[in-house]
C-alpha cells in the first residue's frame, strides 16, 4: 500500500513538472513570435523613418514581458533609449519613466 502511494506521489510530481515545462515551451514559441512580429513590422524604424500602422499595432499588443527578456546589456548598448520610447508613445503605448525593460531603464 505505501508503494502504491510512493508511486502515485512520484506520478503526480511528474505530471506537475512536465506540465511547467510544457507551459514554458509554449510561453517561449508564443513569445518568440511575438517578437519576430514586431522586428518583421517595425524594421523600417532603422531609418528613422515615421512607423507604419502596423508597426504600431504591434507595439501596442506585443506583451512587454516577451520583449524586455531579450534586452541583453549587449542589445542595450545598441538602442537609442530616448528614440525608442518617443515611437513607443507617439504609437500610443504609455511608457512610465523609470521603467526597467532588460537593460534599459526609460529616463
Amino acid at each position: 500500500m505505501e508503494e502504491k502511494r510512493a508511486m502515485l506521489k512520484s506520478l503526480i510530481l511528474l505530471m506537475m513538472v512536465s506540465s511547467f515545462c510544457l507551459k514554458l515551451t509554449v510561453a517561449e514559441n508564443y513569445c518568440h513570435a511575438q517578437r519576430r512580429l514586431l522586428i518583421d513590422a517595425c524594421k523600417i524604424l532603422i531609418l528613422r523613418q515615421a512607423p507604419p500602422a502596423e508597426c504600431c499595432r504591434r507595439i501596442r499588443t506585443t506583451p512587454a514581458w516577451c520583449v524586455c527578456p531579450s534586452v541583453t546589456p549587449q542589445r542595450a548598448a545598441l538602442i537609442d533609449v530616448n528614440y525608442a520610447v518617443g515611437v513607443i508613445r507617439q504609437c500610443g503605448r504609455y511608457v512610465a519613466r523609470g521603467t526597467k525593460c532588460g537593460s534599459i531603464t526609460v529616463p
